[in-house]
């Protein structure tokens, strides 16, 4: 199927669920294509804050797709079509929101437009007419654009985010925005992940949170908040992949928390998921850089992490590893220093200790959702682990 197929289909596929835009630049970013019925108003919306100019730079020297929003919190998604002698054209998806912008918001933004009401008129009722789109959907249509363009697979952690030097954020009166504050502590963290160091959060509380996180919605601040944990998920993931987590793991890990993200109800629960998220990656980074540790063991070790919830079998876990069974318990018990089994029922009381923690299920859903035998079999291995009965350690 030629390009311009796939690019048809994909339009078609995405027109069931989302009235999108799909446009196609050549390399000086000048419009090929479009279905647009308004282009020269999206054309004109899509040069604030030199978004053209920025993009153009992007496609110039990366190959994977970018998302970028203005200073009106319109978005699009981007991937740069490239041939041996370098960048051929710039696809692009949208415009689109993340969340319903309020009228006021649209109409402050259109002001600093110096427009005619006429057209600012025209504009807003445009606005009022694109689709929202959560952010976790943005970036799965990102990634399918992506394969239609260069039929490659890529993952969240590839994706770019850029945004607008004038976003709604920076605009707001008597508000100071330092850029350089925020990316100076994003690289930080950044680093911290890749290089698995467990000191993050006594690192993090000593740096100088001057700088604004970007405005990547302009909803509530819940919504605020949940996309901000999303792109620091995305960013986490990649630096975990460099710092030598395995990407399979990497990606789990990454839709567990995105489907956790959305699940959320309250600030201060998406905030404890924030911590626990990254300090999810930092943790076994650093046990990938282990050399004590095969790899195969570590991809054992994530694999029962991630799935304590379900039945877990020496049989199934040989499987997926490419063992046989003697093998790898032999080589687990003696690279961990315990045996499989008994590394599962740690991992799962400690498991058990954050829903005691954490949630109120009682003793009973706590041991069926961790798969222990009864209750009580639960309750008292949990006492040899711990010297406290689960009852007596929630009161604590």
């Amino acid at each position: 199927m030629e390009l311009r197929d796939r690019l048809d289909l994909f339009q078609e596929l995405i027109g069931c669920c989302h009235n999108l835009y799909l446009w196609a630049y050549d390399r000086e970013m000048t419009l090929i294509r479009s279905n647009c019925p308004d282009e020269l108003t999206v054309r004109n919306l899509f040069s604030l804050g030199g978004a053209r100019e920025v993009l153009l730079t992007y496609a110039v020297e990366h190959t994977k797709p970018i998302i970028m929003t203005n200073r009106l919190g319109m978005m699009w998604s981007a991937v740069p079509e490239r041939l041996d002698d370098g960048l051929r054209r710039v696809h692009i998806l949208g415009p689109f929101f993340t969340d319903d912008l309020s009228q006021r918001a649209m109409e402050s933004g259109l002001r600093e437009l110096s427009l005619s009401p006429d057209m600012r008129r025209d504009v807003l009722r445009f606005l009022r007419s694109l689709p929202v789109i959560s952010l976790s959907r943005v970036f799965e249509y990102t990634i399918m654009l992506h394969y239609c363009v260069t039929g490659e697979r890529v993952n969240v952690s590839d994706l770019h985010y850029q945004e607008s030097e004038s976003s709604p954020r920076a605009a707001q009166p008597g508000r100071k925005t330092d850029v350089h504050g925020t990316y100076e502590m994003e690289q930080e963290m950044v680093r911290m992940v890749r290089e698995g160091n467990l000191d993050i959060q006594k690192q993090i509380s000593r740096l100088a949170v001057t700088g604004s996180p970007g405005k990547l919605s302009d909803g509530d601040e819940m919504r605020q908040m949940k996309n901000s944990v999303l792109v620091c998920i995305v960013l986490f993931s990649r630096a975990a992949i460099e710092g030598g987590l395995s990407p399979e793991i990497s990606m789990t890990l990454t839709d567990h928390y995105f489907q956790s993200v959305e699940a959320c109800r309250s600030l201060p629960e998406l905030a404890e998921l924030a911590t626990t998220m990254q300090n999810d990656f930092v943790q076994r980074v650093h046990k990938a850089r282990a050399a004590s540790v095969s790899r195969p063991v570590l991809e054992c070790c994530d694999y029962i992490n991630l799935h304590l919830e379900e039945k877990l079998t020496l049989k199934e876990l040989a499987a997926r590893l490419k063992y046989s069974e003697y093998y790898l318990s032999r080589k687990f018990s003696r690279e961990m220093g315990v045996g499989l089994k008994d590394y599962i029922r740690r991992q799962r009381l400690e498991r058990a200790k954050a829903l005691l923690k954490d949630t109120s299920l009682d003793i009973r859903d706590v041991s069926d959702r961790l798969r222990f035998c009864s209750p009580s079999y639960f309750s008292e291995q949990f006492k040899a682990e711990y010297g406290v009965s689960p009852t007596r350690w929630r009161e604590r």
